[in-house]
């Protein structure tokens, strides 16, 4: 493990490990219950910058760059939300966890998922946020809109505004550099492995088990036209709707995510 000792927070550890699916690079801080973050499709670990500080008041947060994406290192070929959950408990292995909660965004959310399902021993809880569902139609259906979005990596404030409460200067450096970090082939790739994903099926496996689950919803963002169809998936986990939010909850209302996150974690350590 190499750590980075001007880490920018106070007892925030900035570091790598190595893996068999290469070398990981993660932020950790706070002490409590293990929460393990999983970024967005094109975003690293920085997309959790602005939650970290006060998810770290009650947990041991660790937010990790997904293989390809920020300053790990890149897999070969394609990666699918299998390889991606396999590749998340061999940095669990790595770093020491038995178990841990999981908060997954986007692709992240998926992710989770599948962590859930195929080891529950393994995962206290999930956090599913902002997962879109999609039918295999509207797959097909928004297919070009997708792979434009993603193949070019750097874009403009007229295009990323309209995904955020407030786009910032910095927010939008952050972005293009995250996004042509991943590169367009591996954001799309990414795409094909949500698109290939028996999402449905998932959902239903997971609600047979024993692994507690909040799905977390922006009021403004694009899984909330889908919330039924979480309902009837997962009728047992507990629905939040950021009022006010995106895609990106966590950016968009910091201290709601944070909120919504912890008590989350909270109710599964109760169970």
């Amino acid at each position: 493990m190499t750590q980075n000792p001007s880490s920018p927070a106070a007892a925030r550890t900035d570091a790598f490990c190595d893996t068999p699916n290469g070398r990981i690079h993660y932020m950790a801080q706070g002490e409590g219950p293990p929460l393990l973050l999983l970024h967005s499709n094109g975003c690293s670990l920085y997309e959790f910058a602005t939650v970290m500080d006060g998810l770290a008041e009650h947990h041991r947060c660790i937010a990790w760059d997904m293989p390809g994406h920020g300053d790990s290192d890149n897999p070969r070929g394609h990666q699918s939300i299998a390889d991606y959950a396999e590749a998340a408990f061999a940095f669990m292995d790595a770093l020491g966890l038995q178990k841990a909660h999981v908060c997954g965004v986007s692709v992240g959310g998926f992710i989770a998922i599948e962590m859930a399902v195929v080891a529950p021993a393994r995962v206290l809880g999930v956090v599913i946020a902002e997962a879109t569902l999609r039918s295999a139609d509207e797959w097909a259906g928004q297919w070009l809109r997708i792979e434009t979005s993603f193949a070019l990596p750097t874009q403009t404030h007229e295009v990323v505004a309209p995904r955020f409460r407030a786009l910032s200067a910095d927010l939008l450096t952050r972005w293009n550099i995250d996004r042509n970090k991943a590169g367009g082939s591996r954001m799309v790739d990414v795409m094909w492995a949500i698109r290939q994903y028996a999402a449905f099926e998932q959902l239903r496996q997971l609600n047979a088990s024993s692994v507690p689950a909040l799905v977390l919803i922006g009021a403004q963002g694009l899984v909330i036209a889908g919330r039924a169809r979480y309902e009837e998936m997962l009728p047992r986990a507990a629905i939040h709707v950021v009022e006010h939010a995106g895609h990106f909850p966590m950016v968009d209302d910091p201290q709601a995510f944070v909120d919504a996150v912890h008590k989350a974690v909270v109710a599964a350590q109760a169970i």
